[in-house]
């Protein structure tokens, strides 16, 4: 008998547990427990993002979310740069890198619009952040939102921190190196390791040193000068292309809309931020550059004799003249004018 009621119970048990758990959500249900899956939401200054809505935690759509405030987390006052537009270029058609290839191509896709540095997306919440946010101070803020269904309406006070900080304005996304070949033989002569270090801080490798700095208010432009070991400035016509195969490797000109040689430089004008376009990142070799400078302007290059990076580089110099095979990668994530300033274990012809 006591088996039985046992039995009884347990049945009874599994009964109630099914008929909570089975329970429908009230139709309209507004949850106090709505939530952002980012906590905190990063934003870099000056880059479009969006992020992704809200986790509704079985609230009944459709919903309607709005801003309510957005405060500075330290003080828990309102940041009023968030409510104010500034001018940016916007597309009204996607860019497209293969063909859209002259200034009057790009500019029938784009023009200005006023622009909040962020707005909510009414139906799903998703925050999307505009390129206006480079008016926004560094700092941490409190999102307060409202969430509308049709039950009613709830606040949500500091639901996330938006962590405003400054945009890493370029990337090198592999140590840049050069190659020393006869151009008798084809022979090289490389530093050992060369691909596998950079001092990041100091954007040197074993025989590259590079220098870039920017100008916001500027064109969209890449200026790249390159310089040998004494600061003598080599002519942009001396950066060739490198050939493989029956073609060529990609230079910075593979991803420009226009390239113009100067006597000390090669510019480079660009469509937008990021350069070069997150199109080339799938495509053969992405988006690193190869270039040669041949022999008839180079007097001498530097290799490697003792290698202890970074404390201790020791070099030798090679008189003979060598073909200088050089590879980089750079990203470019804000836009305006770059200088790139590429400074080269080698020396130059006099004259050339």
């Amino acid at each position: 008998m006591k088996n039985l009621y046992k039995i009884a119970f347990n049945i009874l048990l599994v009964v109630i547990l099914c008929a909570t758990s089975c329970k429908k959500v009230e139709v309209g249900y507004l949850s106090d427990n709505i939530r952002y899956g980012s906590n905190p939401v990063v934003v870099d200054k000056g880059v479009f993002k969006i992020v992704t809505g809200i986790i509704p935690d079985n609230s009944t759509p459709p919903f309607k979310v709005s801003i309510l405030d957005v405060r500075n987390k330290e003080t828990g006052l309102r940041e009023e740069a968030f409510f104010k537009e500034s001018e940016i270029t916007v597309w009204k058609e996607k860019y497209d890198p293969k063909t859209d290839t002259t200034l009057a191509l790009i500019d029938a896709k784009r023009e200005k619009q006023k622009k909040l540095p962020f707005e909510i997306i009414e139906k799903s919440g998703q925050l999307m952040f505009t390129q206006a946010t480079e008016s926004i101070p560094p700092g941490e803020y409190l999102l307060d939102i409202v969430v509308e269904n049709s039950k009613g309406r709830k606040e949500y006070k500091g639901i996330t921190t938006l962590q405003v900080k400054e945009p890493l304005l370029f990337e090198h996304t592999t140590a840049p190196y050069f190659i020393m070949v006869d151009p008798k033989d084809g022979s090289s002569k490389r530093y050992p390791h060369d691909v596998d270090w950079f001092d990041i801080n100091n954007q040197q490798s074993a025989n590259m040193r590079f220098k870039i700095t920017r100008d916001a208010q500027g064109p969209n432009q890449i200026i790249l000068k390159v310089y040998d070991k004494n600061g003598a400035i080599f002519p942009g016509k001396a950066l060739q292309r490198r050939p493989d195969g029956n073609g060529f490797l990609n230079t910075m000109a593979t991803f420009a809309y226009k390239t113009t040689v100067t006597d000390d430089a090669v510019i480079h004008d660009y469509a937008q931020a990021r350069f070069p376009d997150v199109y080339w990142d799938s495509q053969t070799n992405n988006i690193l550059c190869y270039y040669r400078i041949y022999d008839e302007y180079i007097e001498s290059a530097d290799y490697a004799d003792v290698w202890n990076p970074p404390y201790e580089i020791t070099h030798k110099t090679d008189t003979k003249s060598y073909i200088l095979q050089i590879r980089f990668g750079l990203k470019f994530n804000m836009p305006g004018t770059y200088l790139v300033e590429m400074h080269l274990a080698a020396t130059k012809k006099p004259g050339k």
